[in-house]
């Protein structure tokens, strides 16, 4: 896929993992719209992004991924702006364990779903858009049990296991889509900071070991696995997962993956 004059659409872009892919995605000559909860910081990473990339290139719209109304808007306003979508990668995630369990559910989970669904509807060939891709991200957590957030892991498991199911239906070689998923390892992000914090674990014996094991990804190498998994164009369904102990691979197939 070349990038140049694409139009990207990502969810929980305002920080973290969404806005280092959103920002690749302008350093490579696409057009992004970022939608987040944090409406102070989305404005200033659309203003820090005006100034770099010019300022028809990028916008920020407050989006609840949960409520399907104002998510449906954001791809309607979107297409409005930009004349097309063509890349959709549904990041937004929490990691709430306790007695906030359910948000966790709803974003991690029925927020994919929703950004998948809308996806076949406005991107499709067969309903008149112009196919593309769609990247759920997930997490190792979706591969492998993690004794201190199960509910986390579920949801995960569960965009694993959903992506990899659309993306087998007969319908996709017409729908001009393709369904991939990201697995990150622990990644140096406030979500793993704020993760540890609120389950009152950060600090603890085991959690230290393991994260020590399986080592800390830096947001610039999940870049690059993001950006291997949504330029190759015969992927659909693949699941990539980036560790800093492993590198970067595909799981459960065999795939050489070649350094952009």
């Amino acid at each position: 896929m070349l990038l140049e004059g694409k139009v990207a659409l990502v969810t929980g872009g305002a920080q973290g993992l969404g806005k280092a892919f959103s920002e690749e995605l302008l350093k490579n000559k696409a057009k992004v719209c970022i939608c987040d909860l944090n409406t102070k910081t989305g404005e200033e990473t659309i203003r820090e992004w005006n100034s770099k990339y010019g300022s028809n290139v990028a916008m920020f719209l407050r989006c609840d991924v949960t409520n399907h109304d104002q998510f449906e808007d954001v791809f309607k306003l979107t297409i409005a702006r930009f004349g097309g979508l063509d890349i959709v990668v549904n990041n937004a995630g929490v990691n709430l364990e306790n007695e906030s369990w359910r948000t966790t559910i709803m974003v991690n989970v029925i927020g994919v779903i929703e950004g998948t669904k809308l996806a076949e509807k406005y991107m499709s060939k067969t309903s008149g858009g112009r196919g593309g891709v769609v990247v759920n991200v997930a997490s190792t957590a979706g591969l492998t049990p993690v004794f201190f957030m199960p509910v986390y892991v579920a949801s995960k498991y569960s965009v694993v296991g959903f992506t990899r199911s659309v993306a087998m239906n007969p319908d996709v070689g017409r729908s001009g889509l393709r369904f991939v998923c990201l697995c990150p390892g622990f990644t140096d992000t406030s979500l793993l900071s704020s993760g540890l914090k609120s389950e009152g674990i950060s600090g603890n014996k085991l959690v230290e070991e393991l994260l020590t094991s399986t080592g800390i990804n830096t947001v610039e190498f999940v870049v690059e696995g993001f950006m291997q998994l949504l330029l190759t164009d015969d992927n659909n369904g693949g699941v990539m997962v980036v560790t800093k102990q492993r590198g970067i691979r595909y799981h459960g197939r065999q795939r050489k993956v070649n350094k952009l």
